[in-house]
């Protein structure tokens, strides 16, 4: 398995997460796209050492770099959750993709960092989610940096540190049939492209480049691409659905456009042939209306 993990002062794109109303029927429209997921687990935040119910439960389809989330609201003992709240705002502006993760190999580190850039910082999260493994069960923890609700309004974006990786990117969870290995990249949508290249500059450290119509921020694993909806369109036949800016798709490589095609056509799924801005050949797909957003995918 190729190793998760940044090294010291690294950023990588982590994993998006899709928010949605109904999780069944957003697994078997991401299932349907060709990606196996993850069983179903309701996520916790660990406080004064006792474990407190998040208010949100996923389903992931984990990729050799990476990964796809599909994230829910669940009902608590406690009632409504500050994250299922803020969940469900974010779909009554449209259903799709409202979460970007970076990870690094200090958290905490990087929540002084962003205060220091200027971003209203919230305490480090403890988060857990119980595994089921050949011995019973045990807690993939994750310490998370978030920022405060609406200091991005694409959605949430955060930092986290992965503390068991073994538990998060297990064999047998690892291959798709659609062929899918890596997230490689994340769209955004925005009328005046600057104002989110500088924000998301400021968050990641990084800085950002400038090639035609399209505005990219590497990091050392994955970028942040930037354009105006009407490139999108042109580009991609990609229509963003909901408030401007808003991160409108996910850019997936895998092992074979053919072998793509042909399991994406197998399903009833239209796609369509594009070019990235690299130049590259890609395969576009709008995603079924249960997860929202799109998928550029590419060689990898």
């Amino acid at each position: 398995m190729t190793n998760q993990l940044p090294p010291p002062g690294a950023v990588f794109l982590d994993h998006v997460a899709h928010f949605v109303p109904e999780m069944d029927a957003a697994a078997a429209a991401l299932e349907r796209c060709g990606f196996r997921l993850t069983p179903f687990t309701a996520q916790t935040n660990r406080v004064d050492g006792q474990p407190v119910p998040a208010g949100t439960g996923n389903r992931c389809a984990m990729l050799r770099q990476g990964y796809v989330e599909i994230l829910t609201a669940v009902a608590t003992p406690g009632g409504n959750t500050v994250l299922a709240r803020q969940l469900r705002e974010r779909i009554a502006d449209h259903v799709g993709l409202h979460l970007a993760a970076f990870s690094s190999a200090d958290a905490a580190a990087e929540h002084r960092r962003l205060a220091e850039a200027g971003f209203a910082t919230l305490p480090l999260v403890d988060m857990r989610r119980p595994v089921t493994t050949h011995t019973g069960s045990e807690d993939a923890r994750f310490t998370i940096a978030r920022i405060a609700h609406h200091s991005m309004p694409e959605g949430r974006v955060q930092f986290l540190t992965h503390h068991t990786e073994p538990l998060v990117w297990r064999d047998g969870f690892l291959d798709h049939p659609n062929g899918a290995r890596a997230l490689t990249g994340l769209w955004i949508a925005a009328e005046e492209p600057a104002e989110p290249t500088a924000r998301f500059g400021r968050f990641t450290g990084r800085p950002a480049s400038h090639a035609g119509e399209v505005t990219t921020i590497a990091l050392e694993r994955g970028a942040i691409h930037i354009a105006r909806p009407r490139y999108l369109r042109d580009a991609f036949g990609i229509t963003p659905a909901g408030t401007l800016p808003c991160f409108v798709a996910t850019q997936i490589a895998v092992a074979d456009l053919a072998s793509l095609e042909r399991c994406l056509r197998e399903a009833g799924l239209s796609s369509r042939p594009v070019r990235l801005a690299s130049a590259d050949e890609a395969i576009a797909l709008d995603l079924p209306a249960a997860l929202g957003g799109a998928m550029l995918f590419h060689p990898s």
